[in-house]
């Protein structure tokens, strides 16, 4: 039960006192009336007294009394593998007829690089125009695996991220 100065009590010391009273009166008014009550008897006193009360031990405590823990995060740099190798076999892999993206990149025919990525990742051939389903395969398809193996394995049902970074494991996540 919060403890103050119940607002009949102001009423009664403003009537009691007038209009010219101050605030200050009124209030110290108030409290004399309030302290001089059966009400303030009632509820001041000693709580440890009281029947039926006793002192908690601090591990008991209820989760409503305590004060929440903060949990300090600290945001580090970390690779997610899962992702990454989808990406990366979908550079690796050739095109039917054509180098892979990696290779002509470190040929620097830097055309060619995009031509092989646009057959991999969207399976269009820009030159002819043409779609082919079987060239998602080689790109489009390991990258969405990969992202959904992060998220589901590396996410809420398996949670093999937040084990491996309790575990202080740097820089890897799946």
């Amino acid at each position: 039960m919060p403890r103050g100065l119940p607002a009949s009590y102001i009423k009664k010391a403003k009537r009691e006192l007038g209009k010219g009273a101050s605030w200050h009166d009124i209030f110290k008014r108030a409290w004399e009336l309030y302290k001089g009550s059966k009400v303030y008897k009632a509820v001041s006193g000693n709580p440890t007294k009281k029947k039926g009360s006793r002192k908690k031990s601090s591990k008991k405590r209820s989760v409503s009394r305590m004060a929440k823990k903060k949990r300090r995060y600290s945001r580090s740099l970390t690779i997610p593998l899962a992702p990454i190798a989808g990406l990366v076999a979908g550079l690796a892999t050739p095109p039917p007829g054509r180098e892979s993206v990696i290779t002509n990149i470190l040929q620097g025919d830097w055309k060619n690089a995009f031509t092989a990525l646009a057959i991999n990742y969207t399976g269009v051939d820009p030159n002819t125009g043409k779609f082919d389903f079987n060239n998602l395969t080689r790109g489009l398809f390991p990258l969405v695996a990969g992202l959904l193996v992060h998220k589901f394995v590396g996410g809420s049902p398996l949670n093999l991220n937040r084990m491996l970074a309790r575990h202080k494991i740097p820089l890897i996540r799946i």
